[in-house]
């Protein structure tokens, strides 16, 4: 079921495609819909942002493939959760849920940051529906919650006393710290701190940092070295969130992988879209290739 967008929670109008509110196991995902043919590849944000970190990504891939930039339940303009869960185990399940609604049965996944986690859980839980992943700057081993969520974590009750002038702020100077391209964090900051400026957002935010798990990572981590759909790494050399090595040690463990260097810190989708475009690109070509074709 779709859900109606007249609210004031709509989603900012998007350059090409539409912006949907579709439902989820009762709760709506706020998802961006770009291109009409090619495969199915599905976008996951991490915290705090939302579907637009992906903007200059779907505008480089929607005459090649069915894009869907999904915000996470709780981020964005998607429902809050309302007592759900929202851990990186249980967005990968409302990923595959929204493939279900959408009558989607095999997809190409790529995430950034926590989406980088849901897009591994994905690969080594359902890799009958998952053709390949893309991992840009990803959660990964025992390598989170990075060091600024950390601190925002043990924090979590005074993050969640803030007044919303005061958070949004307090993002913006720390999201816009994590660009190497200054002209682009000034683009892309608004839109990751907007939606925090609701009333509530506080609150659903210690949600969030609350439910920062490595141990969902962990638990995986036997697994990745037997994984044979096509995977593709991208990695920020200048992030000192998600360091580098991790970006190394996931190349390491899982032979199908290819790992691309960026010049750029933690939020590369953003901060230099072309080489993700490139890779995605690639991951693709990679998939039509795939012993299942």
């Amino acid at each position: 079921m779709r859900g109606d967008q007249k609210n004031s929670a709509a989603a900012p109008p998007v350059p090409v495609g539409t912006t949907e509110r579709i439902e989820v196991a009762g709760r709506r995902l706020n998802v961006w819909r770009a291109g009409e043919r090619g495969p199915v590849v599905v976008l996951v944000h991490g915290i705090p942002t939302n579907h637009l970190l992906w903007h200059d990504v779907v505008l480089g891939l929607h005459d090649r493939a069915q894009i869907m930039a999904v915000d996470m339940l709780g981020y964005g303009w998607s429902d809050p959760p309302q007592g759900r869960r929202v851990d990186i185990a249980a967005q990968a399940s409302y990923v595959l849920g929204l493939l279900d609604v959408l009558g989607i049965d095999e997809a190409v996944v790529v995430g950034h940051d926590l989406g980088g986690g849901v897009a591994q859980l994905l690969a080594t839980t359902s890799g009958d529906r998952i053709r390949g992943i893309g991992i840009v700057d990803g959660v990964t081993f025992d390598g989170w919650p990075v060091p600024v969520f950390a601190v925002m974590k043990a924090l979590w009750p005074l993050v969640g006393a803030m007044p919303a002038p005061l958070l949004t702020a307090g993002l913006d100077r720390v999201l816009r710290s994590l660009f190497v391209h200054k002209d682009r964090a000034a683009l892309y900051a608004p839109w990751f701190t907007a939606p925090w400026g609701r009333p509530g957002a506080s609150a659903l935010l210690t949600r969030h940092l609350r439910a920062l798990n490595p141990g969902l990572t962990q638990a995986i981590t036997p697994f990745l070295p037997r994984l044979s759909m096509p995977v593709e790494v991208v990695w920020g050399r200048q992030d000192s969130e998600m360091k580098p090595k991790y970006g190394e040690r996931l190349l390491d463990a899982i032979p199908s992988a290819h790992l691309t260097w960026v010049d750029a810190h933690h939020f590369v989708p953003a901060d230099t879209p072309v080489p993700v475009i490139e890779a995605i690109l690639r991951l693709l070509e990679r998939v039509g290739t795939d012993p299942r074709d």
